[in-house]
């Protein structure tokens, strides 16, 4: 499904991804790891194509993403959904129209520009969107606006609003950062739903170490812009998580 080879980026002269390297399979679902600044979200924007690797390659099911021909960049984006810490929804809109802004990501561009400026989208586009709602678990807000909501209840927005764009790969950056932990849970419980129910794979980044353990079977670390671990979550030991998140070297950080 994804193959991220040999990746480099550096800003202002800073080197934050190193050489890194990660292959994901279809179907799979793995937490990212590491500490601030080790380069997780810039992997992330990378693999969605908002930032544009120094050399290295990213593959999407074998075919390589090209950063310099936009409408080929548009086309890879239509096939990877992306939910934010932040929920990056349209706040005075209901839960039901920011939903059906996702259907744009898959429509053709003149389509796409058509709709978008005058607001109309066919019934097909609204039943889709209270399906997807319903799936979430959040049908009965769908009329209501945005910033009324809760923050667990963004967050179903904001996934419902992905998961319409029909993705085969779907990218979350701190998807649970500003929730509490139950809430957190319980969206952590609705990405493996999605994937197992719907078949998709699943990259999530992730700070809490014992969300990671409940959650995932595998779990990929960045340090320094490269991948220190890859593995199960049952092979990650106290040494590696002292080695990921401090800056002591002695501490050897294995990839499996």
């Amino acid at each position: 499904m994804l193959c991220v080879e040999g990746i480099n980026k550096r800003f202002n002269g800073r080197q934050v991804l190193s050489n890194l390297n990660l292959r994901v399979g279809s179907g799979e679902t793995v937490a990212l790891i590491g500490s601030s600044g080790s380069g997780k979200t810039t992997l992330i924007r990378t693999i969605n194509g908002f930032v544009v690797p120094d050399s290295g390659r990213v593959a999407i099911q074998g075919k390589d993403i090209d950063y310099r021909n936009r409408e080929a960049l548009r086309q890879t984006r239509k096939r990877i959904g992306m939910v934010y810490q932040l929920f990056n929804l349209v706040e005075r809109a209901s839960a039901l129209d920011n939903v059906m802004s996702g259907a744009l990501g898959r429509m053709d561009r003149g389509i796409h520009l058509l709709v978008s400026t005058v607001g109309f989208f066919q019934k097909e586009d609204r039943d889709k969107a209270m399906d997807v709602l319903r799936f979430v678990g959040i049908e009965d807000k769908a009329n209501e606006r945005v910033d009324r909501l809760s923050g667990g209840q963004k967050q179903r927005v904001a996934i419902a609003r992905a998961l319409m764009q029909e993705p085969e790969l779907l990218l979350a950056d701190e998807p649970v950062a500003n929730l509490d932990p139950k809430t957190g849970r319980k969206i952590l419980e609705l990405f493996l739903k999605i994937n197992v129910g719907k078949g998709i794979t699943v990259i999530t980044v992730l700070h809490h170490i014992e969300a990671v353990r409940d959650h995932f079977r595998r779990v990929a670390a960045i340090k320094d812009g490269t991948v220190c671990f890859d593995g199960k979550v049952d092979e990650l030991t106290g040494d590696h998580i002292d080695y990921i998140y401090k800056s002591d070297r002695n501490l050897e950080c294995a990839a499996a």
